[in-house]
């Protein structure tokens, strides 16, 4: 009898939203310079597991200078509460080298906005990063 309960404990966790496959990350991303210059980007993408998954890659234009940036996720984990992700922002130097912004990792659950805020890592740049799971 201990074992059946085993087994309907684990049949009820695939059965949860986020141990299915049908659901998407919605990201909001947020950098802004030293001079006040603000670029954002809001998607919505699907991740799988041990995948890297661009979400989002563009040219800044500014008076101090053109960045190309980069910002990629990697599904980490996922349980029956929670799902762990990897992110990583880089920008393409002057001489064609790439410098990684900020690197968080993420726990989140359905439908639970989760928030990053920092400086990258020279601290002249903000970045805020907010995340949520939602079922399709």
């Amino acid at each position: 009898m201990n074992d059946w309960g085993k087994g309907l404990v684990l049949f009820s966790a695939l059965l949860s939203p986020l141990a299915m496959a049908d659901w998407l990350l919605d990201v909001n991303f947020e950098l802004t310079g030293a001079s006040g210059s603000t670029q954002s980007v809001n998607t919505s993408l699907s991740l799988l597991p041990g995948e890297e998954t661009v979400f989002f890659g563009s040219n800044i234009d500014s008076e101090d200078s053109r960045r190309e940036l980069v910002g990629s996720a990697e599904l980490l984990e996922v349980s029956a509460e929670e799902v762990k992700i990897a992110f990583k922002v880089q920008e393409r130097l002057d001489d064609g080298g790439w410098r990684t912004l900020v690197s968080p990792t993420l726990s989140t659950g359905l439908n639970t906005p989760t928030m990053f805020e920092g400086l990258d890592n020279n601290g002249d740049k903000q970045v805020k990063l907010q995340v949520e799971v939602t079922s399709v």
